[in-house]
């Protein structure tokens, strides 16, 4: 009889340890959407803020931020987009052609998507959707990720005012670090709320 009582529990103990796997499995799985500590403002002038995605890290200066992501920046009274070159076809947001989109909670962001590196040499039709007043719209974004060698897909909620898109402010980011899409305002089930009715 002890010899069954101790194989149970040993059974008990091997399923229990199955489960903490599984779900230590899952976390793991969640964790790949990443999404940065805070705000960024976007300073109203001609440098703006050059942003790396990765690391959380912004600058008014390309050299001041290394493998920075995105230029967010004010010229001729109004905001732009400027994207590093290398690697090629590796950066941009995410358009209707040229024009960058100004997307809703809940639209896709992957690699079948079209990616603009329009800058302000282009002029203004390119970033309708942005020089103007926008609240909770998100900027999908395709990026190179130098920490996995890897092109990543992520989102930027930016805040524009009338003012040509100024004040502008980047809400909150995230990104899936897999190189799996992502959708416009996912976040990690740790950075979620729930309320039981």
């Amino acid at each position: 009889m002890q010899f069954k009582k101790f194989r149970y529990g040993k059974i008990s103990a091997l399923a229990a340890f199955a489960i903490a796997s599984a779900t230590l499995t899952s976390t793991g799985a969640l964790a790949a959407v990443v999404c940065g500590p805070s705000a960024v403002p976007v300073p109203a002038d001609i440098d703006g803020v050059y942003f790396n995605i990765v690391t959380f890290t912004g600058g008014t200066a390309g050299g001041s931020v290394p493998g920075w992501d995105i230029n967010l920046y004010l010229t001729g009274g109004a905001l732009y987009f400027f994207w590093p070159s290398a690697p090629a076809s590796s950066f941009g947001g995410l358009a209707t052609g040229t024009v960058y989109q100004a997307l809703s909670a809940g639209a896709v962001i992957d690699g079948t998507g079209t990616y603009s590196v329009a800058s302000g040499g282009g002029g203004a039709a390119n970033f309708v959707n942005w020089q103007t007043t926008n609240t909770g719209k998100f900027l999908g974004v395709r990026f190179f990720n130098e920490s996995t060698s890897a092109i990543n897909y992520g989102w930027l909620q930016l805040d524009t005012g009338a003012s040509g898109g100024f004040p502008a402010t980047i809400n909150s980011y995230c990104y899936d670090d897999t190189g799996a899409g992502i959708t416009a305002g996912t976040t990690p089930v740790s950075l979620q709320s729930y309320s039981v009715d």
